[in-house]
């Protein structure tokens, strides 16, 4: 059994200034075991298929600034399972659009320059620890309370990113025995330009992270709690 630090989306170059150091004072009181990146480390904006201000249409500026927030998430954890989300395989998937072989396009770990104790794992992967499911959570059930509805659907706790704005613990019980979903929000600057699209929405992201004790504890740390700007 083990102490599981969860990190949610990111969408380097958008991270959120001062999460490192949020994230290290989390680290530093739970001491975790292992570290599980929830997905969307980078946002890859160059590449989406929506619309998009024109100084967002350089992949190779826009890649050089992600590098650079990503290289600070790796020197503070060198040892992290990454569950690649939608927007960190937009480079494969418009390859795919292009039709072009996605396997003429370097991996993951090269692209950003990843360290070794880095285990990247494809998209759509379902990382199972101490009986809790780890997923990015852009399949299977999504809207309000997506991760409860998650946790219900596959029976087992789950644990997720993905939507920016959820931050909560849900649990769900039968007769004989009890699930929980957990969505972790986010470490995303909303007023990034990559971001943009959000202006209109009334929901915002929501910042921390999650932390799961022996597969059957979570809790959620909340950036508001702990941040000292």
């Amino acid at each position: 059994m083990s102490t599981v630090m969860v990190l949610p989306d990111m969408h380097c170059p958008a991270m959120k200034k001062g999460a490192i150091d949020f994230l290290n004072r989390v680290a530093d009181e739970y001491q975790p075991d292992r570290i599980v990146h929830i997905g969307d480390l980078v946002d890859s904006c160059a590449y989406s298929y929506h619309e998009k201000a024109p100084k967002l249409k350089d992949p190779i500026r826009e890649r050089a600034l992600a590098q650079r927030q990503v290289e600070q998430v790796t020197t503070a954890f060198p040892d992290v399972d990454l569950l690649l989300g939608n927007h960190d395989v937009l480079a494969w998937r418009k390859a795919v659009t292009a039709g072009i072989d996605p396997a003429d396009l370097v991996d993951y770990h090269t692209m950003y320059n990843l360290p070794k104790g880095w285990n990247v794992h494809p998209r759509y992967t379902k990382l199972r620890i101490d009986g809790v499911q780890y997923k990015h959570g852009d399949s299977g059930p999504g809207g309000i309370n997506a991760a409860l509805k998650q946790c219900k659907a596959e029976f087992a706790n789950v644990v997720m990113g993905h939507l920016h704005s959820q931050f909560c613990i849900n649990f769900h019980a039968n007769e004989s025995s009890r699930v929980f979903g957990m969505s972790v929000g986010c470490l995303v600057d909303d007023t990034h330009l990559a971001m943009s699209y959000g202006k209109t929405y009334a929901s915002k992201g929501i910042l921390g992270c999650g932390i799961v004790i022996d597969g059957k504890k979570p809790y959620l740390e909340s950036w508001l709690k702990r941040s000292k700007n």
